[in-house]
């Protein structure tokens, strides 16, 4: 015979009406006390109709599907400490205790989809068009590291338009004023906020904005720092819109001659693992990268349990790490 509803309380160490809303799903209750309650109910074998219900709908395991490019797909599996591999870290640490079963796919092969309980859609060549499809099949999806807007699902993502702002006010602060912008493309979230903080803090102290392209693929550095030197002339710093293009812009800057810092300061952002290795080291915003995966993690899975439902777009604040690239 199965047990009663006060002896379920007794064993998961709440009320019977904390137990009653796990049941009901009426009102709010945390993860760990659910999971408390859940396992109790199984242990006691207590199954009033709505009960069995209830664990015929919630399971304690769940399938979730990392949605990425090719690019990141490879950074993941040969370089342990970069951006997304410190992110993915955080998403395992998380979910794997929590009986959540993870498995990567490359943004082109998404056939699979239906063998999944949930999917977290990791960077920013995430599209529009991947996302609206995802979102179709009703299934519980959030958004590491981008944001689209309209779309209206879950994201967290970096406040990249506080750190440049930051950043470009820090460089003011230096008697710097000549401060150029070097981005990727602007249809990534990450970059357009980045430089949309760049030009809102040039502006506000009112400094003309002047800002390059860089094609990561084809790497154009020497060419912008060429034409930036012919038509604009050296500048007093260069704001890179990652760690990567700021590295990439001291490497050609010191084969044209100039200084870092002495001529020209550099600042970058995300605080890659290499940031601090360079020559010289790179000042930077740092992104708390692993803090991004556990809460795109804790968030997928309070969705599968169908906890807090309405979309949130979660941000988290960068942090000024200053090294010898800057004044």
């Amino acid at each position: 015979m199965g047990g009663k509803l006060v002896d379920v309380a007794r064993l998961s160490g709440v009320s019977t009406a904390t137990v009653s809303r796990v049941i009901n799903e009426s009102g709010y209750v945390s993860t760990n006390t659910r999971k408390a309650v859940m396992k109790a109910i199984e242990e006691l074998n207590y199954r009033p109709m709505k009960a069995a219900s209830y664990l015929a709908s919630r399971r304690l395991s769940f399938k979730i599907g990392v949605v990425t490019s090719e690019r990141i797909l490879r950074f993941t599996s040969t370089e342990p400490d970069e951006f997304y591999s410190v992110a993915l870290s955080g998403i395992k640490e998380y979910l794997v205790p929590n009986n959540c079963g993870i498995e990567m796919l490359h943004t082109s092969n998404t056939s699979s989809i239906r063998d999944f309980d949930g999917f977290l859609l990791m960077g920013g060549e995430i599209t529009r068009e991947l996302t609206r499809s995802i979102k179709a099949t009703g299934k519980p999806l959030v958004l590491v590291d981008q944001y689209i807007p309209g779309i209206k699902v879950d994201c967290v993502i970096s406040d990249g338009y506080d750190g440049a702002h930051y950043a470009v006010d820090h460089l003011l602060g230096n008697s710097l004023r000549k401060i150029v912008h070097i981005h990727g493309p602007l249809t990534h979230f990450g970059f357009k906020d980045r430089y949309d903080g760049y030009v809102a803090a040039m502006e506000r102290r009112r400094y003309l904005p002047k800002t390059y392209e860089y094609d990561e693929h084809n790497d154009n550095m020497e060419a912008i720092v060429d034409l930036m030197l012919k038509s604009y002339g050296i500048p007093e710093a260069i704001f890179g819109a990652n760690d990567t293009i700021a590295i990439r812009a001291i490497e050609v800057l010191k084969q044209r001659k100039l200084s870092i810092p002495e001529d020209v300061s550099v600042v970058g952002f995300d605080d890659i693992v290499s940031a601090s290795f360079c020559d010289p080291p790179l000042t930077t915003l740092k992104i708390f990268k692993h803090e991004m995966g556990t809460m795109a993690a804790r968030r997928i899975y309070n969705l599968l349990m169908r906890e807090d439902t309405h979309p949130v777009k979660i941000m988290l604040f960068t942090e000024f790490v200053k090294r010898d690239s800057s004044l």
